[in-house]
């Protein structure tokens, strides 16, 4: 088990947002997580990496892990780049967990970070600033980002949104390689005709909680081909 939540709870200013969330996601795992906007998903992510307080229930992380190391989210947005005008260099070291020496970056965390790079295949781009990226390379930066934190789950908030269809398969690659390498993740998106092939299991959120945990069904595979399903709509918010 990587990580396990015990009747989960998130409230905001008073309003329940999400309740009584049990859930847990083994090694190996790629887990979609399929929701209606405003379901909570994102909200979900958000506090199983602990970026937001629960207000009841438990996030347990697997024995050796913590919540720095063994968890780590590769969001759908990267920060402002009028605040941080950061090279993709720059951007991946974000993610170390590692304290940096009062002198900077070792000379190991250095090449954690040319590693992480270099698995999502952006050597070429490390030097220049991330918002000279596409939006598909801006996507495999941002997972570089959660792999030089050596995180055994990611957490991929809609990593397909908004991207041409040569970075949807691109970035679809990159996923299957990752969980070829024993990677598990949690994946929100609303693209599984794209996406259905990685994907062991299938969580669907519904009025604050987890109405579906188990196999994908043919639904869902139909249903994504048409995109007419109300529960695999982007949730492009944190919060509903």
């Amino acid at each position: 088990m990587l990580v396990e939540a015990k009747n989960l709870c998130v409230e905001r200013s008073g309003a329940s947002i999400l309740h009584d969330i049990n859930l847990e996601v083994d090694h190996g795992e790629v887990v979609a997580l399929l929701g209606a906007n405003g379901s909570g998903k994102s909200t979900l992510l958000h506090a199983l990496v602990g970026l937001i307080p629960i207000s009841a229930g438990s996030v347990e992380l697997c024995a050796g892990h913590d919540g720095q190391t063994g968890i780590a989210l590769v969001p759908q947005f990267a920060p402002p780049v009028s605040l941080i005008p950061l090279t993709v260099f720059e951007l991946v070291a974000t993610g170390l967990t590692t304290k940096r020496s009062v002198l900077g970056l070792t000379r190991k965390q250095r090449g954690q970070i040319r590693d992480a790079i270099d698995q999502v295949g952006l050597n070429s781009k490390s030097t220049e600033k991330y918002s000279s990226l596409s939006g598909g390379q801006l996507r495999r930066a941002l997972i570089a980002r959660a792999l030089v934190a050596d995180a055994e789950l990611l957490l991929l908030d809609e990593p397909l949104t908004g991207l041409d269809r040569e970075s949807i398969k691109t970035v679809v690659e990159l996923m299957a390689r990752l969980r070829a390498s024993g990677h598990s993740m949690i994946v929100v998106s609303h693209e599984l005709a794209d996406l259905e092939n990685l994907f062991t299991r299938v969580i669907e959120l519904n009025n604050r909680k987890v109405t579906y945990d188990g196999v994908p069904l043919a639904r869902h595979k139909h249903e994504a081909h048409h995109h007419d399903y109300q529960l695999i709509a982007p949730d492009l918010g944190l919060l509903p």
